[in-house]
């Protein structure tokens, strides 16, 4: 298997990138749990 920094510099893109991924998948997943939340599930 090839190393995480292979890995990572093998990446089409920016490794900003992978930070405003993570960034838009922790705001989703807050918003998610707001919405269950609210609407009774948890």
């Amino acid at each position: 298997m090839t190393s995480r920094g292979s890995w990572l510099d093998d990446l089409p893109f920016p490794k900003r990138w992978l930070g405003y991924i993570a960034v838009k998948a922790l705001v989703l997943a807050v918003v998610l749990l707001v919405v269950l939340h609210f609407s009774g599930v948890l």
